[in-house]
């Protein structure tokens, strides 16, 4: 009974709500209506060569009276047009107001006020570019056993900085965003977002690089017959030899994979230099420090009386890649004379 109660005269119901709707409609469209609109800004006219150093308002909000309740829907396409025509480098004042919003064709309003912002002071200056260096953040080590060889390799390895002069000149170099390699055990490549500059007035392009970093396992290698040979003998007699004993020794050292293969092909020497050898001279030097490929060499307690061979510690160095050093020698002390003669065994050193 109920449903039949709604059905009856179902036309005339509906189309006494039409004209309801269509009356209620043409009522308020002739009403005027006030309302806060947001309206996006167009910058026209902007002096080429010159580019703004703060950031400039991408959005004000105007209040609005028109006629019609769906008065902010009418202008959901109106504009802030504003003429940036006439400015030059330095401080200036923009200005905003009701006659840059520019309404949707056929729209018409009473009244339209620019209420945020109303006015800002910005500074211009020379839009100037340069290619700037970029610097991978690597962070985190590798898997215990293996280690990063080389540089990172970027691509690109710069990029292009556009904005003005101001804070452009202050930008040095680009970092990347965090590329992590804790645990890593093989090479990593990923594609990597540029920490942009913090003003928005600065462009970077392009935004992304391609990072590889090349991850090997740390290998030992003993280098044996490395040859005893000592530094310029200055301020001595000519004919003045330092002889060691034993004139090889055996070297142990530790790196990356391919470097210590590359190392340990050629045949090797430590060159020790003192600060000066002492003609008559005698030492037994034994290993005090292990720092890369350099070795110190001291006087032990075992040295023999007399002159000592040589003023102040002694130091060698392995020609060594990068990345490569010394873990040991074998054996970890030599005797060391200076002069004319010396022991039957040992090499020369001109």
């Amino acid at each position: 009974m109920r449903w039949r109660t709604w059905t009856d005269n179902l036309g005339a119901k509906i189309l006494s709500f039409v004209v309801a709707v269509g009356l209620w409609y043409s009522v308020t469209n002739r009403l005027e209506f006030e309302d806060t609109v947001e309206f996006p800004v167009e910058y026209v006219n902007r002096p080429e060569g010159l580019t703004s150093v703060e950031a400039l308002p991408q959005t004000v909000k105007a209040h609005v009276r028109g006629k019609g309740k769906f008065l902010r829907y009418t202008l959901r396409d109106g504009v802030c047009r504003v003429d940036l025509s006439g400015y030059q480098i330095g401080p200036s004042r923009i200005d905003f107001t009701g006659e840059d919003v520019v309404l949707p064709q056929g729209v018409a309003v009473s009244r339209v006020e620019v209420t945020e912002p109303k006015r800002v002071t910005v500074e211009f200056d020379e839009t100037v570019v340069r290619d700037v260096a970029i610097v991978p953040a690597v962070v985190g080590t590798p898997d215990e056993h293996f280690v990063q060889v080389g540089r990172t390799v970027m691509n690109p390895a710069r990029a292009r900085v556009k904005g003005p002069r101001k804070l452009v000149d202050e930008i040095a170099l680009l970092h990347t965003a965090e590329i992590d390699v804790d645990g890593k055990k093989s090479l990593v490549r990923k594609r990597v977002r540029l920490v942009p500059p913090e003003s928005p007035t600065v462009e970077v392009t392009p935004l992304m690089v391609d990072v590889a970093i090349q991850i090997e396992p740390l290998v030992t290698r003993r280098i044996e017959g490395v040859a005893l040979r000592a530094g310029v003998v200055s301020g001595a007699p000519a004919g003045t030899r330092v002889r060691f004993d034993p004139s090889e020794v055996a070297v142990e050292i530790e790196g990356p994979k391919s470097i210590v293969e590359v190392a340990t092909r050629d045949p090797a020497e430590l060159l020790l230099q003192a600060k000066s050898w002492v003609v008559g001279g005698r030492a037994i030097l034994g290993v005090k420090e292990l720092h890369g490929a350099e070795i110190t060499f001291a006087p032990t307690s075992d040295s023999p009386p007399g002159p000592a061979a040589a003023q102040g510690e002694v130091t060698a160095r392995l020609a060594l890649p990068p990345d490569v050093e010394i873990l040991s020698l074998d054996p970890d002390h030599c005797s060391v004379y200076v002069g004319a003669g010396g022991p039957p065994r040992g090499r020369d050193a001109p």
